[in-house]
């Protein structure tokens, strides 16, 4: 029988009274040693083709050929490293160890070393590389005498063979320039490279209106990515969509508009209006939907919007109905009309705050819009935290051009990078398989097939992205099984093998023939105010944006005036306190790349469990030199009546990204590492959840029972990883988080609680620490001077 305690379960909050001083124990590197290379050789090459790449630059018509240089740096085929490791070398010898040059990973750094800017990584590994005049000549005249310089000379250029100009292909999806007519303009965006200044970006532009010849070729807009880079949009003729190319190395890519389709392959029946609600809310969390536009005087919603924003180029069309749809379940939940409407209104619980993004096409999204309003809400509602993207990509990013993969990965990671600045949640739609495609390989078995592909947006690291799965039985349905992912969910992994969805929620069932059908979905609103059921994980993802809302509302009880919860610190608890969608080891694989850790529920923050106790805290780090010391409390009574204790651990981060580093993506890196005593070695473990790079930890540390002291430390350091995104400064600030359980995992299952509760330190855990007084993390744009 499980011992449980006479004291009221309590959630224990951490905060600066429980850290030690604040510092940095770790010691610097040494310099890799490598083989023997031809320097004389390699010097040679690299020093000639940077010579002839700038004279080709030089005599192009690119007014900004002598101020900027954007350049091809090719790789080596491999890297031979000496080491003298035990394990991998021979007792008092050496090995040898061969490696590729990875310039989306590990070798990265070696640009910033060399003073060169990383713009971009191709599909062959070679890398788009800006550098100054300056630069350019003082590494050509370096590279020349490689063979006589030392071996940290030699170590900044390993893994670099020669440069070279960047090819068309790099800059245009040729697919798509051969489907366009010969005489017709086509829609198309021209994005521009970045680290330009104001006056620099007005003359490329008035050199790409000198190039459009023809009398119906315009350029019709313009705008700004949250990087700083300047896009234009227009309809060009493919003559000058090639010319451009060629001819404007100032150009980085030509394609056509970027647009997303909301992520609900179809509808349901209708069924009748159920009664509106009588009075107008309270004050309630918001959740902010960014879709295709709700009717302001919408009979059940209108009075649960918190406020409105419509961009610029949105349309409104009244047959979509997808926002309408997704809004009532953000404000109602997941309610189940299948035995018929209720005779009163069901109770609100969320607002919402309308986002139209709305393109011109049926359940289109505007993708370059979604910067410009995340940046008006967040500046103008700052207390709407929660962003619902119920869309994702046509295509799964695998499924792309080089180019257009390209351009929405630029997109991706402006929106990590504008979460790491403004500490917001955003909530991704896994996305649905096209509607009637039937996979090679029949549900549950279907995981591979590419059209169940994650798309772009879904794969965001700092992000949350959510699945569907089946909440209820229906007649007809092809999963069979409640908690099972629906048949039309798409399929992680993520970017760089992430570990993606994160969660799931009910979002509806499909037929054998995979299309929807009365009675297989999930029950929302039409714009017309109607009840329908309908499928999707559209619908999916804002049941859990009300989870994340919730388990804000409960943390801002324990904040001091002032302060608010990290997004980090509601990712960590919970990704602790998840519940399986199902339980099933032979299937581990399906339900991870569907569903994620399944359920997430705030709901123990309201009411804490009593055979266990959950530790919450959050802070930042200064910078890549500070180590933050957190003491753990893990009281001896405890351990020693336990039988199996146990502490679980998740640790939480949203770093800078950088979407050059194909094989990273992040730039930092959370060390954490569990002490019995401060000068005692860290306790070993294993990953239960972290498929690196990605910003989550969730560790499994089997106790020892022979504890001396009833509180622990827990150190917290990041490291930098990977090249920040060249375009922008980011300041060492991280924010990290964690939350730990501890549990008896035997028999007895005694419960922590008493125990804790008894400890002095009891009294100060009850609120999370202060964070310094500006939560947004400065992020300056270089492009604005």
């Amino acid at each position: 029988m499980a011992d449980h305690p006479s004291v009221q379960a309590r959630t224990f909050y951490l905060n600066e009274q429980h850290e030690l001083t604040r510092g940095k124990d770790r010691g610097g590197g040494r310099l890799p040693e490598y083989a023997p290379a031809d320097w004389a050789s390699r010097g040679s090459r690299i020093s000639g083709s940077l010579r002839r790449v700038k004279q080709k630059i030089d005599g192009s018509t690119d007014p900004l050929r002598q101020s900027h240089y954007f350049l091809l740096a090719n790789p080596v085929d491999s890297i031979e490293k000496i080491t003298r490791d035990k394990t991998k070398a021979p007792p008092g010898g050496v090995a040898t160890l061969v490696e590729d040059a990875d310039f989306s990973s590990a070798h990265s750094r070696v640009f910033g070393r060399l003073g060169v800017d990383l713009l971009r990584v191709a599909e062959d590994g070679s890398a788009i590389v800006h550098m100054r005049p300056e630069t350019l000549d003082q590494l050509a005249s370096t590279s020349e005498k490689l063979n006589g310089a030392g071996r940290r000379e030699q170590a900044r250029w390993i893994a670099v063979d020669k440069f070279d100009l960047i090819p068309r292909a790099l800059k245009v999806d040729e697919e798509w320039l051969e489907q366009l007519k010969k005489a017709q303009e086509a829609d198309a965006v021209i994005e521009l490279q970045p680290l330009l200044t104001r006056s620099e970006i007005d003359r490329i532009i008035r050199a790409i209106a000198d190039m459009l010849h023809h009398a119906k070729e315009r350029i019709s807009g313009t705008g700004v990515d949250f990087s700083g880079r300047q896009w234009l949009r227009g309809r060009v003729l493919p003559a000058s969509i090639r010319a451009i190319a060629d001819e404007l190395f100032s150009v980085q890519s030509l394609h056509s508009p970027l647009i997303s389709i909301t992520a609900s392959p179809s509808k349901g029946a209708p069924s009748a209006v159920a009664p509106a609600p009588a009075t107008a809310p309270g004050v309630l969390p918001v959740i902010a939907v960014v879709d295709t536009g709700i009717p302001a005087d919408h009979v059940h919603l209108a009075p649960y919007i918190r406020g409105a924003y419509t961009s610029p180029t949105a349309t409104f069309n009244s047959l979509k109905g997808h926002a309408s749809f997704v809004g009532s379940r953000a404000v109602f939940g997941d309610l189940n009309f299948d035995g018929g409407l209720p005779n009163k209104a069901p109770v609100a619980s969320y607002r919402v705050f309308d986002v139209n993004l709305g393109g011109t096409g049926f359940s289109e999204i505007e993708d370059k819009e979604v910067y410009p309003a995340l940046r008006a809400v967040v500046a103008t509602a700052p207390d709407v935290r929660v962003f619902n993207f119920s869309f994702d990509t046509r295509l799964p990013l695998d499924s792309m051009g080089e180019v257009e993969r390209a351009e929405y990965l630029a997109l991706v990671q402006d929106l990590d990078n504008f979460i790491f600045q403004n500490d917001v949640l955003v909530i991704v739609a896994a996305g649905n398989s096209p509607p009637g495609i039937v996979p090679q390989r029949s549900y549950p078995r279907h995981i591979d097939d590419p059209h169940w592909a994650l798309g772009a947006w879904a794969r965001s690291f700092n992000s949350l992205t959510c699945g569907s799965v089946l909440g209820k039985l229906s007649a007809g349905g092809l999963a069979t099984q409640i908690g099972w992912p629906s048949p039309f969910t798409r399929v992680g992994p993520g970017l760089c093998g992430s570990p993606k969805p994160d969660y799931a929620a009910p979002g509806g069932n499909t037929t054998d023939a995979y299309v929807s059908a009365p009675g297989l979905g999930v029950w929302g609103l039409s714009d017309a105010g109607l009840w329908e059921d309908r499928i999707g994980t559209s619908y999916a993802a804002p049941i859990l944006c009300r989870q994340v809302a919730a388990a804000i509302q409960r943390l801002n009880s324990v904040c001091e005036k002032g302060a608010r919860p990290f997004g980090v610190t509601v990712k960590a608890f919970l990704a602790l306190t998840a519940e399986p969608a199902i339980e099933d080891d032979g299937a581990q694989d399906f339900i991870s790349r569907t569903i994620g850790l399944g359920y997430a529920d705030a709901g123990r923050l309201a009411a804490p469990q009593a055979h266990s106790a959950v530790l919450i805290w959050q802070g930042v780090l200064a910078d890549k030199d500070d180590r933050a010391k957190i003491q753990i409390p893990i009281p001896l009574d405890w351990l020693n009546n336990a039988e199996r204790p146990v502490l679980r651990l998740v640790v939480s981060w949203d770093p800078p990204v950088n979407s050059a580093l194909n094989n990273l993506w992040t730039t930092r890196a959370v060390n954490c590492r569990l002490h019995e005593q401060p000068e005692s070695r860290a306790l070993r473990t294993r990953n239960l959840r972290h498929a690196s790079p990605y910003p989550l930890i969730e560790r499994r540390y089997q106790l020892s029972k022979r504890g001396t002291d009833d509180l622990w430390l827990l150190a917290i350091e990041y490291e930098e990883i990977g090249e920040y995104n060249p375009a922008m400064e980011f300041t060492g600030e991280q924010r990290v988080a964690f939350a730990a359980e501890l549990i008896d995992e035997g028999k007895k299952k005694a419960s922590p609680q008493t125990a804790i509760q008894a400890m002095p330190i009891a009294a100060s855990m009850t609120r999370l620490a202060i964070p310094p007084s500006v939560v947004r993390t400065p992020v300056i744009v270089k492009t604005l001077g």
